[in-house]
């Protein structure tokens, strides 16, 4: 009997293609008492990894400041022959640059508003004043499409 697992799994190519054009992401950090910390956050992909920014004293920076380690989800599918997904786990990296933030922006403004960046520009410039950059390097993932299901 095959394994119903291997048959479901995206490609390579498959998952890239999803993260990319996916719009939320799941992401999970350590509480100081261990718990999982769960938040939905928009993303950017740049160079293959995952970009977003938040504000310095979020949460979820406290959170990785701490212990780098934790997940990211990207999910869909309404009816159980439909749900997709790429669940990753890694490690965040934090970088306090105005500079990757406002890429991070900019990426952000086309894709979930379709603005260019002469429009954008002014708003993410004042947005990212206060914030830093959190970049999530996975490790390994795993992945399903229920729609591959015989």
């Amino acid at each position: 009997m095959p394994n119903i697992r291997s048959e479901i799994a995206l490609s390579e190519d498959e998952v890239r293609d999803y993260i990319e054009q996916s719009k939320t992401v799941i992401v999970g950090t350590l509480n100081h008492d261990g718990w999982p910390h769960l938040v939905p956050m928009w993303y950017s992909v740049i160079d293959g990894l995952i970009h977003m920014h938040t504000y310095k004293t979020s949460q979820k920076v406290k959170h990785i400041e701490r212990d780098a380690r934790g997940s990211a989800l990207i999910e869909d599918g309404v009816v159980y022959n439909q749900l997709r997904g790429v669940f990753m786990r890694g490690r965040f990296e934090i970088r306090d640059d105005q500079d990757l933030c406002y890429v991070i922006g900019i990426h952000a403004a086309k894709k979930y508003m379709g603005a260019e960046e002469e429009q954008a520009s002014p708003f993410v410039r004042h947005q990212v004043r206060k914030r830093v950059a959190l970049i999530f390097h996975p490790e390994k993932h795993s992945s399903w499409d229920h729609r591959k299901l015989p």
